[in-house]
C-alpha cells in the first residue's frame, strides 16, 4: 500500500468502526455516505441508506422541519440540535447532531453530519418528568388531603370543645337544679304553717285597723306592721318559687301592663335615668301574673342597685316569631330586655348568678336572680345574660307568647267589698278559723267552721236538711292527717252541684292551686291572704 494510501485506509477504519453516528449528504439531503452505526441505530444496511434522501427517515411530525434545517446548514457553517428519525421497526430514535458544511473549492459543498443516538436519553429525561409531575401531583394531592383533614381535625376539635362546653353548662344546670331542689324541699317543709302565721297576723291587723278611728295613732304601727307582714310574705313566695307547689296559676294577661307597673315600683325614688320601650302591639301571654311580676320586679331590682350611683337602665319588649328555648326553636315569644351602664359582671361570677345564696351585696339575700329563674323557667321560658365589667349588662328574658287571646283584667284595687251569704271554712289551724269567722262577719258574712274534711261534709249536709244552704266553702288544701280540700270538694260537689267551691293553702306539690278549675274549683286563694283579696275572691264567685 503507497504510503499516501495509508492515512485514508486509517480513516476509513476510524469511521466504519466509531460509536458515533456519521454520515455525508449534498445541499438537497440526500445520503452520500453512511456508517455502520447509522444503520444498527435505524436497523438498515448501510447501502439502504445511501442514495436516499435523509427527509425520508424522518419522523412524519417533523419532516416539515427539515427545509428549514437545509437553509440554516446553507447560511451557517455549522448546525446542531434534536432530529427524530423513524427506525425499520416503526420506533422512532432520537439523534443529537451536529453537522459541519463543507465547502469545497469549483465544486458543490457536502454536509459532514455527526451524530449521537441519544433515544434511551430523552426516554430517560421525559420518565424523570413524568416522574417529577407525578409526584409534584402526589406531593400536592398529598398536602390537598393534609389540609382536608387538618379542616376536618379543627372541625372535630371545635365540636368537642363546643359539646365540652355544652356539657359543662348542662353540668352547672344540673347543679342549678339540684340547689333548687333542696331548697324547694326546705321551703315546702315550711311555707305551710309560715303562711298560716303570716295570714293570721295580716288578717289580725286588718281587723284591728277597721276598729279604730281613722286619726288613731296606732294605725300608722299597724301599717308598718303590716309592711312587714308583706315583705316577709314576698320572701315567703319566693322561697315557694323553689318548691314543687310553685307551680304558675295561668292567666291570659297583658305582659307589656305588667312589665309597666314592675318599672314603675322600682323606678319610684330612684336617681337613675329610666327607658321604657314596650312596642304597642305586644302579645298577651298565659302566665302567672304574679309570678311574672315578682321575676320582673327582680332583675330590674338587680339592675337599679347596680347602677346605684346614677347611670341609666333601657327596658324594652318585642314580638318574636320565634325563639331559641332550650334544645330548639319554638313558636311566638315575648323577648323583654333590661340593659344597665353599670360596672358589669366579672367573668368568674356570671356563671353563678342565677344560683340560690349567691350574692355580691353585703345587704343581699342571693334569692332575687334565682327565684326569676326559677319562675320563667316554669312558664317554659328562657332567662339569659350577657355582660362584661366595665360594659353594660344585659338581661334577657323570653316567655311563650298567645298571640290570638284577649288578656283578662288584672284590676288591682285595693278596696273592701261586703257581701252576704253563708260561708263554710275548712281549715286545720285553730286561730285562722277563729279569724276567718271574725272577717268574714266584718265583710257581711254568716259562716260555720270545720277542721277537717269529714266534719265539713257533715256540717254542709246539716245545712242542707234545715235549709240554710251554704253559698261558698273555703277550703284547705292540705290537711294533715285528715280529708284534704280536693276530697272534701269531690264529696260537697256530690251533694250540691251549685255551690261555689274556693280552695286556699299556702303550699302543696299538687297542681290543683295551677289548675284549680280542673279538680272542680271556682277559685282560689293563695296564702298569706289580705282582708281585700278575701273580700274580692268572694264578691267575684258569688256576684
Amino acid at each position: 500500500m503507497p504510503p499516501a494510501e495509508q492515512p485514508l485506509d486509517l480513516h476509513r477504519l476510524q469511521v466504519e468502526n466509531s460509536l458515533g453516528l456519521l454520515c455525508v449528504h449534498d445541499m438537497n439531503g440526500v445520503l452520500l455516505s453512511v456508517n455502520p452505526a447509522v444503520g444498527h441505530s435505524l436497523g438498515y444496511a448501510v447501502q439502504e441508506g445511501i442514495g436516499r434522501n435523509l427527509r425520508d427517515f424522518l419522523a412524519p411530525s417533523v419532516r416539515h422541519l427539515f427545509d428549514d434545517y437545509l437553509r440554516r446548514i446553507q447560511n451557517h457553517q455549522i448546525v446542531s440540535g434534536l432530529m427524530r428519525l423513524v427506525a425499520r421497526d416503526g420506533t422512532e430514535r432520537v439523534w443529537f447532531y451536529r453537522n459541519t458544511r463543507y465547502d469545497r473549492p469549483g465544486q458543490p459543498p457536502l454536509v459532514l453530519g455527526h451524530a449521537l443516538d441519544v433515544t434511551r436519553r430523552v426516554r430517560t429525561e421525559r420518565e424523570l418528568t413524568e416522574a417529577q409531575k407525578a409526584l409534584r401531583k402526589a406531593h400536592d394531592e398529598l398536602a390537598a388531603r393534609v389540609a382536608e383533614r387538618t379542616r376536618e381535625l379543627e372541625q372535630t376539635n371545635e365540636r368537642l370543645r363546643s359539646e365540652i362546653g355544652h356539657r359543662r353548662q348542662v353540668e352547672d344546670e344540673l347543679l342549678r337544679a339540684r340547689q333548687l331542689e333542696s331548697l324547694g324541699v326546705l321551703a315546702g317543709g315550711i311555707a305551710h304553717d309560715f303562711n298560716n302565721f303570716l295570714t293570721v297576723i295580716q288578717g289580725s291587723l286588718a281587723l284591728a285597723k277597721v276598729h279604730l278611728p281613722a286619726a288613731h295613732a296606732a294605725l300608722g304601727i299597724l301599717d308598718q306592721a303590716n309592711d312587714a307582714c308583706q315583705r316577709a310574705a314576698s320572701l315567703s313566695n319566693q322561697l315557694l318559687t323553689f318548691a314543687k307547689g310553685g307551680a304558675p296559676v295561668r292567666q291570659i294577661v297583658s305582659v307589656g301592663e305588667i312589665l309597666k307597673s314592675a318599672v314603675e315600683l322600682v323606678r319610684a325614688g330612684s336617681p337613675t335615668a329610666w327607658t321604657l320601650d314596650v312596642a304597642e302591639d305586644l302579645w298577651p301571654a298565659e302566665v302567672d301574673p304574679e309570678q311574672i311580676r315578682q321575676a320582673l320586679h327582680n332583675i330590674l331590682l338587680n339592675a337599679r342597685e347596680a347602677v346605684s350611683d346614677g347611670g341609666a337602665i333601657e327596658v324594652r319588649a318585642r314580638n318574636r316569631a320565634t325563639a331559641d328555648i332550650g334544645a330548639g326553636r319554638t313558636g311566638p315569644h315575648i323577648r323583654i330586655t333590661i340593659e344597665d351602664d353599670g360596672p358589669g359582671i366579672a367573668p368568674e361570677n356570671l356563671p353563678k348568678i342565677f344560683d340560690p345564696y349567691f350574692t355580691t351585696k353585703s345587704s343581699g339575700s342571693g334569692l332575687g336572680l334565682a327565684t326569676a329563674y326559677a319562675i320563667i323557667s316554669r312558664h317554659n321560658g328562657q332567662i339569659g345574660v350577657e355582660s362584661r365589667p366595665g360594659v353594660k349588662t344585659r338581661f334577657s328574658v323570653d316567655l311563650p307568647a298567645s298571640p290570638a287571646a284577649t288578656p283578662e283584667d288584672l284590676g288591682r284595687d285595693e278596696g273592701i267589698l261586703t257581701g252576704s251569704g253563708r260561708i263554710l271554712v275548712m281549715d286545720d289551724n285553730d286561730t285562722l278559723r277563729v279569724l276567718l269567722g271574725q272577717m268574714l262577719g266584718h265583710l257581711g258574712y254568716e259562716s260555720e267552721s270545720a277542721c277537717h274534711g269529714a266534719e265539713a261534709v257533715t256540717l254542709f249536709e246539716q245545712a242542707r236538711q234545715a235549709r240554710r244552704p251554704f253559698q261558698a266553702v273555703l277550703l284547705d288544701l292540705t290537711i294533715p292527717g285528715g280529708m284534704g280540700g280536693v276530697a272534701t270538694a269531690a264529696k260537697i260537689r256530690e251533694l250540691d252541684r251549685s255551690v261555689k267551691l274556693i280552695v286556699s293553702s299556702g303550699y302543696s306539690d299538687a297542681p290543683v292551686m295551677s289548675e284549680f278549675r280542673r279538680y272542680g274549683f271556682d277559685a282560689i286563694i293563695p296564702k298569706p291572704w289580705s282582708l281585700p283579696v278575701l273580700s274580692r275572691t268572694l264578691k267575684r264567685v258569688l256576684g
